[in-house]
């Protein structure tokens, strides 16, 4: 029940697994050249090096409640919602 699996199922087994290991190592390979290929196209996480950085957009911006509508506007430029009680 338990005994040696005959040559031919060994030999599928080894197929499998060296083409499981060639499908990686192929896969990794396409990896590296598109890698490789953004960053000479500028598009690489490292290619603004050695250039000005871009305009900062920052990730979040304080938020106040209106006190007429209770809608949130910014708290840095507040601006008018429409009602003729807006404080802004």
């Amino acid at each position: 029940m338990f005994g040696l699996p005959s040559l031919t199922k060994l030999l599928v087994l080894a197929g499998i697994i060296l083409a499981v290991w060639y499908g990686f190592r192929f896969v990794g390979k396409l990896d590296a050249a598109r890698k490789v290929q953004a960053k000479q196209q500028g598009r690489g996480p490292k290619a603004n090096k050695g250039r000005a950085p871009r305009a900062a957009v920052p990730d979040a911006e304080e938020m106040v409640a209106c006190p007429a509508c209770r809608a949130y506007v910014p708290a840095t430029n507040p601006s008018n919602c429409g009602r003729p009680d807006c404080p802004y």
